[in-house]
């Protein structure tokens, strides 16, 4: 009996070891002095299993969506809900309807984190694991400064860097948000298909 109680403990402690390596694996790509994911507050959260509760543990009872990370950062949780469907056609044409597997819904999906004051990219180089889109957006920087067009840098695990690079106020490029997402391989494993 004593032999199972002693198993049973080393299997949870090695699930619970690869749990938290494969969350630091994920975002193996964040700049050096951007780091939050697998350290910091963010080290005991992961997508597609922490739920609201695990997020108000962290950052209080008033931070479900949105809230201060620290004095620098305010940080953004998004969540599944019931409303997630994907469509999309079979072999033969036909369209296929994939719901979200329950045991996801109230996970967390997407976590943003945008700076308070503005943070010069300018002179920030991205690794070739990086890919870069050109956006044309239009919206607000953090002093309220109008944002007329941004550059996003995304790595294949989920890991993008927004950075404005038209009309930025103090520099040719500033940091607009990091955010973490689920990388597209996985997120397709989380639907099963509606018959």
């Amino acid at each position: 009996m004593k032999s199972v109680r002693v198993f049973i403990f080393f299997a949870f402690l090695l699930a619970f070891v690869l749990q938290v390596s494969a969350q630091e694996k994920l975002f193996r790509n964040e700049l050096k002095g951007y780091e939050f994911f697998g350290s910091g507050k963010l080290r005991n959260l992961q997508l597609t299993v922490s739920s609201k509760n695990a997020v108000k543990e962290i950052f209080g009872a008033n931070c479900e969506k949105k809230c201060a990370y620290d004095e620098n950062w305010s940080i953004s949780f998004e969540y599944f809900d019931d409303f997630w469907i994907k469509e999309s056609r079979n072999e033969k044409n036909e369209k296929v309807t994939y719901k979200l597997d329950s045991k996801y819904l109230g996970k967390l999906r997407l976590i943003e984190i945008r700076p308070k004051k503005q943070i010069s990219f300018a002179n920030v180089s991205f690794p070739k694991v990086f890919q870069k889109f050109l956006m044309a957006s239009s919206g607000f920087n953090t002093d309220n400064s109008r944002i007329t067009g941004d550059e996003a840098f995304q790595d294949s695990n989920g890991l993008i860097y927004e950075i404005c690079r038209i009309n930025c106020d103090n520099s040719d490029k500033e940091l607009v948000l990091i955010q973490y997402e689920i990388p597209k391989q996985l997120s397709d494993t989380l639907f099963i298909l509606q018959k």
